[in-house]
């Protein structure tokens, strides 16, 4: 249960991690947005329809840093759950 609430609380989190790594723009405020349904479009949609569809995919993010993406995100939830676990909840 605590778990699913560290994972809801640092839905901010993980997107501004997420804009941090991913977003190599100029103005990367303004593209926050944008870098997520990147992200979300090389991750959900093969590469094959992206080809068939005349998605640009030249400039496309591989899967190895989105897969260490996500794990840091999963040992960051984790980080956080040892913590309380540890310090927080000491029964």
């Amino acid at each position: 249960m605590l778990v699913a609430i560290l994972i809801v609380l640092n839905i901010p989190v993980y997107l501004f991690l997420g804009w941090v790594v991913f977003d190599d723009r100029h103005k990367a405020e303004k593209t926050f947005v944008e870098t997520i349904v990147d992200v979300l479009k090389i991750l959900f949609i093969p590469r094959i329809v992206r080809l068939l569809a005349g998605t640009d995919t030249t400039g496309a993010i591989g899967c190895l840093p989105i897969s260490a993406y996500f794990i840091a995100c999963g040992f960051l939830t984790y980080g956080e759950y040892w913590l309380l676990t540890k310090f927080v909840f000491t029964s």
